[in-house]
């Protein structure tokens, strides 16, 4: 069992100023669990292609924690509906997680050393 790191490149909507998105990561996301056994870490391009452009990251504490909300790419488990059907706050965050994404392209890396 090891640490599963979700790699989110995002691209904002046109109409989202990135400010506020950094200031709304860091006032409702940041140092929160948004499920069990998962943190986010948002992190801004310094240098190169992706400069100045987003990176979501969630870190989960193994496949297994991945797994059980979403059982395939993009397939929500029913075990993430039930949790985010008693977290309502939680649901909140995901949805507006979404708003502001034009888009998102994702890969999950597992830690091997």
């Amino acid at each position: 069992m090891s640490t599963v790191y979700g790699m989110h490149e995002i691209e904002l909507r046109p109409e989202v100023d990135p400010a506020e998105y950094e200031e709304w990561f860091a006032e409702e996301v940041a140092g929160q669990p948004l499920l069990p056994g998962w943190q986010a870490h948002l992190l801004r391009g310094d240098r190169g292609r992706r400069a100045g452009k987003y990176l979501l990251v969630f870190e989960m504490d193994s496949d297994e924690d991945r797994d059980r909300y979403f059982t395939r790419e993009d397939e929500e488990s029913e075990e993430l509906a039930r949790y985010l059907a008693e977290h309502p706050d939680i649901a909140t965050l995901w949805r507006r997680f979404r708003s502001f994404e034009a888009a998102d392209v994702t890969t999950d890396y597992e830690v091997v050393f």
